[in-house]
């Protein structure tokens, strides 16, 4: 009795060591995701929520701000506005002052940073580095465009008709690859349909549509005042997540002996962030300037569905000139509608961006590079602002003289190369 009597001690002091341990461990894990939340400055309290529940989903959203601003960099690197003070707020661009303007430069900001969010959890996602997403679980064939699925289906049938006339592909592989059985009499057409039949559209696409939720969960919370500039704001991330979904990309796989391609997966993939980029900067350039005349209780006035106009009877007649031009008078209003729904919207004329005022986080442009030769924005009578420039020597150490030693290691010399830059005043 003694002996069994420290046996179910021993079992519960080892069970009662077991969860203070557990337990141990999960406040630790709770705490550092407090900790690295933490560190990501001015996240406003519905943010730190989110960052508390889904830690691994806002990591990912803070390196696609991270990388959102690399690419604005990248686009404006010869204009006198260049990203550069969005850069230096430690992960979280939407610290800087600039977010708070109504510029054009706000716009594109905004736009930008929704798009990185959306791309980096939805890749993420296809990684498998997320717990609570993975692969878009949707038909990876409805997603694709009409001209990509018309151009994938051609180069299907033009595959099959090439195996088919193969009578090596059809005798050794193609049991094995289509599970088409060899001793079969088949007839070409139907051997050629139960092969497409096993045509795989898989991979793992991005997962879009939980990228654009968790930006607008992110990213939207920041807005809850309802004024001029919060719809604004609401609306350029709309348009910089927009420019994502409609532009995916299909990618497709062949998988066969020797490159044969016998069978090919194909998926949905995002768009690199360059492409993105270069249609926000688009974007940028016909941003539209808006007053508090063109919103209604803090509203934008167009309206996305159409209300359909109700008849009592249609009569066939020959239209009236004056009928035919107002239908082109709707037409242009309708197309003018859907361009507005795309357009980035600004509300504050942006300054000039020469001369440094911290309070909108402008750094001006003294000692910026500029292109002598240039007469567009990166010219340094433009980057310059009237102030002149100055020719300063610029020393650089190259490898040069490069040699290849048999074997096997290459051994170069470095050379200085001088360069005359010419830098604002």
């Amino acid at each position: 009795m003694k002996m069994v009597s420290f046996g179910w001690k021993k079992f519960i002091l080892i069970q009662f060591l077991y969860v203070v341990v557990f337990n141990f461990k999960q406040v630790n894990s709770f705490a550092d995701v407090r900790s690295t939340c933490k560190t990501v400055p001015n996240l406003t309290k519905q943010q730190l929520e989110l960052c508390y529940k889904a830690n691994d989903v806002t990591m990912a959203a803070i390196e696609g701000l991270e990388f959102a601003i690399n690419e604005c960099q990248h686009q404006f690197r010869w204009n006198r506005w260049n990203c550069s003070s969005l850069k230096g707020k430690s992960r979280n661009p939407h610290s800087s002052n600039l977010f708070n303007k109504g510029y054009r430069e706000s716009a594109f900001g905004h736009a930008i940073t929704a798009a990185g969010v959306v791309l980096s959890v939805a890749r993420a996602c296809s990684q498998g580095r997320l717990l609570s997403c993975g692969c878009d679980p949707t038909s990876h064939r409805k997603g694709l465009s009409k001209s990509l699925r018309e151009s994938l289906e051609k180069e299907k049938r033009r595959f099959l008709d090439k195996v088919i006339d193969n009578p090596f592909i059809i005798d050794k592989n193609i049991e094995r690859n289509f599970g088409i059985k060899t001793n079969e009499v088949l007839s070409k057409k139907k051997m050629k349909q139960q092969m497409s039949n096993r045509w795989k559209w898989a991979g793992c696409s991005h997962n879009i549509d939980f990228g654009v939720e968790f930006s607008e969960l992110f990213l939207d919370s920041r807005e809850k005042a309802g004024d001029l500039q919060s719809q604004i704001n609401l609306h350029n991330n709309k348009v910089g997540r927009s420019v994502v979904q409609k532009n995916l990309v299909g990618k497709c796989k062949c998988h066969g002996l020797s490159g044969s391609c016998q069978l090919k997966t194909c998926w949905k993939s995002s768009p690199d962030i360059r492409i993105i980029g270069k249609l926000l900067k688009q974007q940028f350039r016909r941003a539209v300037l808006v007053d508090q005349s063109n919103f209604g209780k803090g509203m934008i006035v167009y309206n996305r569905n159409n209300k359909k106009r109700n008849s009592k009877s249609v009569k066939y007649k020959l239209k009236t000139e004056n009928e035919m031009h107002n239908d082109q008078a709707m037409t242009t209003r309708r197309n003018k509608r859907n361009k507005m729904e795309n357009s980035l919207f600004y509300f504050q004329k942006s300054p000039n961006f020469c001369e440094k005022d911290m309070s909108s986080d402008i750094l001006g442009t003294h000692g910026r590079r500029c292109n002598l030769t240039s007469t567009g924005s990166d010219s340094c009578s433009s980057l310059c602002c009237g102030r002149g420039y100055n020719l300063v020597k610029e020393v650089t150490n190259q490898r040069c003289n490069c040699r290849f030693h048999w074997c096997c290691y290459v051994e170069c010399q470095t050379c200085k190369q001088i360069e005359w830059i010419s830098v604002c005043n």
